[in-house]
């Protein structure tokens, strides 16, 4: 396996790790609560108690639920950015031996340096610290 190969797999591997710990049907679980606060707020209203504490609870979830969703949009993004890095890299020909600026500007979002080395930020979101 080539370095190129190496660093691929990792790659992948731990974006998919990242990906899959916290893709785990959120927002179904979010949609059950809200039905059974609904039928408790109904409830209370016409026994003219006071509802204010479930209508709070059901506005908290519906927000909840719109964070879950971004969240989930955030991954399929990350997922698909990192098909097409993937697939880049699997369509080079040779491993490299020199600097490719084409490569560099496919890969990495940016580079932050700092006094102890830099950060280099891929545009799959991976982040690796570099100490000098």
């Amino acid at each position: 396996m080539s370095v190129g190969q190496g660093f691929l797999l990792t790659l992948k591997e731990n974006i998919e790790t990242v990906i899959s710990e916290t893709d785990n049907n959120i927002v179904a679980e979010i949609d059950k609560k809200p039905e059974e606060l609904q039928k408790d707020l109904l409830r209370l209203a016409n026994s003219k108690k006071d509802y204010n504490d479930i209508a709070d609870e059901i506005y908290r979830l519906r927000e909840e639920r719109h964070q879950a969703l971004a969240e989930e949009a955030s991954k399929k993004g990350s997922k698909q950015r990192l098909e097409e890095m993937e697939q880049f890299l699997n369509d080079q020909s040779c491993e490299l031996e020199e600097y490719d600026e084409q490569m560099v500007r496919r890969l990495i979002e940016k580079i932050t340096v700092h006094d102890a080395g830099f950060v280099v930020e891929f545009k799959s979101c991976v982040e690796i610290d570099i100490i000098v």
